[in-house]
């Protein structure tokens, strides 16, 4: 593994939650495969489903920018309808405003079920010690907290999460990669505690984009040295910490084993060796 210098403001370290699965562990340990979500399993009903801005019926540069890209999109995906029938299509919009409306709140619908065809995420916190989310995410104290190195190509790759008051309505046209990427990386202030990292892939299958992470049935190779420790929650039973040591023995890199203790006169979680 090379490791780097992380940019300003982002953590060296990431961590990443979860209930204790021996088989997942071993792919992670021994395999060295990394299990990325669908987003259609996430847990906040808002996280990564788009609604584009449908407002755009009383600008008449918008509402004609916004009819462009239907008529561009008719012609790549549906080469079998004639320029007169998509033109006179084009009219009708023109003469029903509220057909364009329709048609946005069609594609932010179809949109949803696109990113989780799509879309494969990891999700990280830069935090080991967050009571809320060893309740959440690692069966209630009981399951483990991987510690990840990200001072490396694939963690350089991590977006940061952004907290909102308001849920963004997107831009259909846009043509920004950040613009697009937003249903990703944007969820409530609600949220805001568990301090987010997400690194996003394609599923190989699917992929839309040149350069994007790719994985394969959920999986994504992990480079040898990233994962530098696992945290055992302060609840996590005494077998389970016996499974994971053996399979840190078994593995060909150095990866420390740690607990979080629960301090018994305030509410705070500590980190220690074992």
């Amino acid at each position: 593994m090379t490791t780097t210098m992380a940019e300003p403001g982002r953590p060296e370290r990431l961590y990443h939650y979860q209930p204790f699965d021996l088989e997942r562990l071993s792919k992670i340990i021994l395999e060295k495969e990394l299990y990325f979500s669908n987003p259609g399993d996430f847990n906040d009903p808002w996280d990564c489903k788009p609604w584009f801005n449908a407002d755009v019926m009383t600008d008449l540069d918008l509402f004609e920018d916004h009819l462009s890209w239907f008529i561009a999109v008719h012609r790549k995906y549906f080469p079998d309808l004639s320029e007169t029938e998509i033109q006179r299509r084009a009219n009708d919009v023109r003469s029903d405003p509220k057909l364009l409306r329709e048609m946005i709140e069609r594609v932010s619908e179809d949109m949803e079920t696109t990113i989780n065809e799509v879309y494969r995420v990891y999700c990280l916190s830069s935090k080991p010690d967050s009571e809320l989310m060893w309740a959440h995410y690692s069966s209630k104290h009981q399951g483990i907290c991987l510690e990840f190195d990200a001072r490396n190509e694939l963690f350089g790759q991590v977006s940061k999460l952004s907290y909102l008051e308001k849920f963004p309505l997107l831009n259909l046209i846009a043509e920004s990669e950040h613009e697009n990427l937003k249903p990703l990386i944007t969820k409530s202030a609600a949220w805001s505690y568990e301090d987010e990292y997400r690194l996003i892939a394609q599923e190989e299958n699917s992929v839309m984009s040149d350069g994007a992470l790719t994985t394969k049935n959920n999986y994504l190779g992990l480079p040898d040295g990233v994962l530098t420790a696992i945290i055992l929650g302060c609840e996590t039973p005494y077998p389970i910490a016996c499974d994971i040591k053996e399979l840190i023995d078994q593995s060909t890199y150095p990866i420390k084993l740690k607990r979080a203790a629960r301090a018994r006169d305030r509410y705070e979680l500590s980190i220690g060796c074992i």
